[in-house]
């Protein structure tokens, strides 16, 4: 499985951005050794880190959960062709206070708070389309929380 947080980040967070980044690159390389199942193949956890200033509540919202099984896409940009497939697809969102201590903490309680944050967001894995039956996502909540004890985040 490939694992990948994705950012949504303003300008006093983007010190962090790197943080964010290493912690996906080292997930991902620990999640893509394991075998959960063929039904999900790439999971994309959105990281949204923006400080929400009032009138613009809306803007950045955390999206509902999305599986797809297969699609054909073609970039705005570039016209090129994409195929996106077995993808699962949620977001979590650091604002308010959280973002705060995000920004203002040390990399280590920042890695915590981000611990904390994603292993949350699994719960959107009980929202799985019916078809998605070939997942073992008790196996997968538990080797990300054992990944995560195994840093000293939680």
């Amino acid at each position: 499985m490939r694992f990948k947080i994705t950012l949504e980040i303003d300008r006093d967070a983007d010190h962090k951005s790197q943080l964010i980044n290493q912690l996906s690159d080292e997930i991902n390389i620990f999640l893509n050794k394991n075998d959960y199942g063929e039904d999900i193949q790439n999971y994309l956890l959105g990281c949204i880190c923006i400080k929400t200033k009032e009138g613009y509540e809306g803007w950045y919202k955390v999206r509902k959960p999305k599986y797809t099984d297969y699609k054909k896409v073609v970039n705005r940009l570039t016209g090129e062709e994409m195929e996106i497939s077995k993808t699962f697809e949620n977001d979590f969102k650091i604002d308010n206070e959280l973002y705060e201590d995000f920004i203002d903490s040390s990399d280590e309680l920042s890695k915590k708070i981000l611990a904390k944050e994603i292993l949350n967001s699994l719960s959107n894995l009980d929202s799985l389309p019916k078809k998605v039956k070939n997942f073992d996502k008790e196996k997968f909540r538990y080797d990300l929380r054992l990944f995560f004890e195994d840093l000293g985040l939680i």
